[in-house]
């Protein structure tokens, strides 16, 4: 079984679904015996709900998608770059 500062570490992997059916398993089975990771637990899930809520209801500025659209093709460019340097 995991300790307390591992399920931590796990907790936004297992909420992203991102962990191995075997981690999956440890990091509920400890959920299920320590009500302090639960707690932090039920925190980081209703967080992500609310925000997943709130950022439903309001769209973000054009000027904002328009900053995040060029910041990702830089970074697109600068990736391509220094694969191809490698």
């Amino acid at each position: 079984m995991i300790n307390c500062g591992d399920c931590e570490r796990a907790l936004n992997p297992y909420l992203d679904r991102e962990l191995s059916e075997e981690d999956l398993v440890q990091v509920r089975e400890h959920l299920d015996a320590c009500s302090g990771c639960l707690h932090r637990f039920a925190f980081e899930e209703s967080l992500r709900r609310l925000v997943r809520v709130r950022c439903q209801e309001q769209a973000a500025p054009d000027s904002l998608r328009q900053r995040i659209t060029v910041t990702f093709a830089i970074e697109r460019t600068r990736t391509r770059t220094r694969k191809r340097s490698d």
